[in-house]
């Protein structure tokens, strides 16, 4: 019985590696935004109830969280089936669950055209790729917040350089 769940353990972590990798690939790692700093993406997207917002590899949720207590929909889109199954327990808990959803989904896949903001934080030689597919998706006047890394062609609306933040207009 124990060699079974230390097999099942084995296997499980091998799992959780295989979508880290997979995710470092498409997107990026596994990389939770500290709390101050999802605090100053949430406050530099003005965000209003009733807006739909979209985080693009989503993770543990944090920011789809901090979102909901605006009033907003925060849906998430992550490629990590452990980081989802993480964040649909904490939505469960939630006061704000009925604002929260999280897919298990590759953000490269996901249509965006509905979305009023799009959290982004994703790797550097990814942005370029990730610029295109915004152009083509998100409806004028979406905004798109960005932790850490800018798309060189686009003006930046607002940022907070202290927390390397920068805010986007479509």
């Amino acid at each position: 019985m124990i060699s079974i769940l230390f097999l099942l353990g084995q296997l499980g972590f091998a799992l959780f590696l295989f979508f880290l990798t997979i995710a470092f690939i498409t997107g990026a790692p596994f990389v939770p935004s500290t709390k101050v700093t999802a605090e100053a993406m949430i406050r530099l997207a003005h965000l209003k109830p009733g807006m739909k917002i979209y985080d693009l590899g989503s993770g543990d949720g944090r920011l789809l969280f901090l979102s909901a207590k605006e009033g907003v929909t925060a849906i998430g889109f992550e490629i990590n089936p452990f980081l989802v199954v993480f964040s649909w327990i904490k939505k469960t808990l939630s006061p704000h669950r009925n604002h929260i959803r999280v897919h298990w989904q590759n953000l490269w896949t996901t249509n965006l055209s509905d979305a009023d903001v799009v959290f982004i934080y994703l790797l550097p030689w990814k942005m370029e790729n990730l610029a295109q597919k915004l152009k083509k998706e998100l409806k004028p006047g979406t905004l798109v917040v960005s932790n850490s890394f800018i798309f060189p062609k686009w003006k930046i609306l607002r940022k907070d350089e202290a927390h390397h933040i920068y805010i986007f207009g479509t």
